[in-house]
């Protein structure tokens, strides 16, 4: 597929090992071709380029500076069709998030889509995504991996992927990418995926994923306390059998706080839920001997 440039000015401990999802995203539910208000994801276009789209193809944000965009290749118009040499499908469903080549004399991308904040397990965190360079003609592209325990910055990001940062696989097949975040076990952090691509087309990055060990087999949890009812609708019980109980956090599936209790070396304490919606949640309860998480269900 032909690079077309738009001319445009741009204004600028674990018992057991069954796995848990902490976080994860097919990018489906997003608006096609967005490139800001992307559900909890941040997307900073740090090069600030215009970028390159198709010859004969149009679709909405073409050309402009934009870090990652939602790419619906379905949607174009034409629609882009899949061939050995050229491909910006994605891996599932209609939609990935895409970074096209900065266009410009110095053509080289500084381009992140930053996760939401994701609470890590003690043990067993796993990130998971798919990517692949999605021309052909133009080479292999390139990209990094980072992590911050603090904001969205880039400056805040620990590179965690190894030199020299090159999609593996041949171009237009998708590639799984796997790494290891225990590093930062217990913590909230956030990842990014930052597109240092030089004149290659475009990056895509579909299905991320990051899981842990599940927490409902905690051993410290399920040894000093006890939680009940589980399902519950409108209120969760918390007995500490052996260690009192300092505070008690609820998040998310994304990693989002969503109840945070000081309790203060109590041995019973309750957690008022009613005005959740209902889903899974991770109960974590901090006491003077330790901290354990187990799943909790809002009905």
């Amino acid at each position: 597929m032909k690079k077309l440039l738009l001319s445009i000015v741009v204004v600028l401990g674990l018992q057991a090992h069954a796995q848990q999802t902490l976080f994860e995203d097919s990018f489906e539910t997003y608006t096609d071709f967005a490139i800001s208000d992307v559900g909890f994801w941040t997307l900073t276009d740090v090069d600030l380029k215009v970028t390159y789209g198709f010859t004969g193809v149009t679709f909405l944000n073409s050309g402009v500076a934009k870090s990652f965009q939602v790419f619906n290749s379905t949607a174009t118009a034409p629609p882009l069709t899949p061939s050995a040499t050229s491909n910006w499908a994605a891996r599932t469903g209609t939609k990935a998030m895409v970074c096209f080549a900065a266009a410009s004399a110095t053509p080289l991308n500084n381009d992140w889509m930053i996760s939401p904040e994701i609470q890590l397990s003690v043990s067993g965190n796993t990130l998971t995504f798919w990517a692949k360079s999605c021309d052909a003609a133009y080479g292999l592209e390139r990209f990094k991996v980072g992590v911050s325990t603090t904001d969205t910055a880039p400056a805040s990001f620990t590179i965690i992927s190894a030199a020299p940062y090159i999609v593996t696989l041949p171009n237009v097949t998708y590639a799984q990418y796997t790494y290891n975040l225990d590093a930062y076990a217990g913590q909230p952090v956030y990842i990014g995926i930052n597109c240092v691509s030089n004149d290659q087309f475009g990056f895509a990055v579909d299905d991320f994923k990051v899981t842990a060990d599940d927490l409902s087999t905690d051993s410290f949890f399920s040894s000093n306390f006890k939680v009940y009812p589980n399902p519950a609708s409108s209120v969760l019980n918390v007995d500490a059998k052996t260690s009192a109980i300092n505070e008690m956090q609820l998040t998310d599936l994304n990693g989002r706080i969503v109840k945070s209790i000081k309790a203060n070396g109590v041995n019973n304490a309750q957690i008022n839920i009613s005005d959740l919606n209902a889903g899974v949640y991770f109960l974590k309860v901090t006491s003077n001997e330790g901290t354990g998480t187990t799943k909790v269900v809002k009905n």
